[in-house]
């Protein structure tokens, strides 16, 4: 029987690929299939049981402890924070660029303050984008997860709600998918349900790994975010534009912001080795990693400027 894409339901000239679960070295097979019209690259079948694949290191799903926020050094790091998420005076936009919170890059063109509703979907624990944002005075910023063991409630106020993007009601500015979307077995429906959240107008930020890439030409199933099988579809801009407009989004910036990971992790699995695998210990080992992620880094902001690294954030407003 033919895969039929998810995505745009085409069946013919298809291409399947197997491709191995490396990041704990498993090795099990999964098959995949990359639509001939739009691009996606999608597993043929969701496996019945995704729990073996998500131990319990995967990600952390325990109440974050905001430690890093505490004493001097944490109203230094909340100020840096801040100015990364906000900027607007040249110095600070100057100072959050230096700091390099890259997560907030994402704000730039957005007209962001402290009272903006923001939602992050499949967030775990909230600690990489929505802690940060309560910790610095955001009032209006709100995580779910389903996978969470109970819906956490900060002493900062943010709330991480046990639930999917389907049990969520209110109405948000800015929605947020970091690393989530692929792992979605059903994203157009995600995404209809994100334009009844979002106010008019409203902004949905997708940052997600894109086969539309340098690393999927070039690597193939050794690719490292392929992620088998973890990572359910692997977008194109063709496939993430035939969403938007099925879900009545106008699809209006790609931002590549793909890193030197692309190289290093995938240069791993063509040498078999799982991504879990422990690092060479020893100042050499150590100092030839450095050079290698600096050359890699380099390599990759090339990439981004040609559009064609291997991840991206995809900004749909609503319509």
């Amino acid at each position: 029987m033919a895969n039929t894409c998810r995505i745009c339901g085409n069946s013919e000239e298809n291409k399947t690929f197997v491709a191995k679960e490396m990041m704990y070295g498993l090795r099990e097979t999964f098959e995949y299939f990359e639509c001939s019209n739009c691009g996606c690259l999608q597993i043929s079948e969701f496996p019945a049981d995704m729990g073996k694949y998500y131990p319990g290191d995967y990600y952390s799903f325990d109440t974050y402890d905001g430690k890093k926020f505490e004493g001097a050094k944490g109203a230094i790091k909340k100020k840096q924070y801040e100015y990364a998420a906000i900027g607007g005076t040249v110095y600070k936009n100057t100072l959050a660029h230096l700091i390099g919170k890259k997560e907030y890059e994402i704000f730039n063109d957005l007209d962001v303050t402290k009272i903006t509703r923001i939602l992050d979907v499949g967030c775990g624990n909230g600690r990489n984008f929505v802690y940060p944002l309560a910790e610095v005075g955001f009032k209006n910023v709100m995580g779910c997860d389903p996978y969470l063991k109970e819906t956490i409630q900060y002493e900062n106020g943010l709330t991480i709600k046990k639930s999917s993007v389907f049990d969520m009601d209110g109405t948000f500015d800015i929605i947020t998918y970091h690393h989530a979307f692929e792992h979605l077995p059903d994203p157009l429906e995600n995404l209809q349900k994100v334009h009844e959240l979002l106010a008019p107008g409203g902004v949905c930020i997708i940052r997600i790994p894109t086969v539309s890439s340098f690393a999927w030409k070039h690597y193939g199933v050794n690719w490292v975010q392929l992620d088998a099988p973890r990572h359910f579809f692997l977008h194109s801009q063709k496939s993430m534009q035939l969403l938007a407009d099925n879900s009545n989004f106008d699809l209006y910036k790609i931002e590549y912001d793909s890193t030197h990971f692309q190289f290093t992790g995938s240069e791993k699995y063509i040498k078999d080795i799982p991504l879990s695998a422990p690092k060479t210990k020893g100042f050499s080992a150590s100092l030839q990693r450095k050079v290698q992620n600096y050359q890699y880094g380099q390599k990759a902001k090339q990439l981004n400027k040609e559009k064609s690294g291997d991840q991206a954030a995809f900004y749909l407003r609503k319509k």
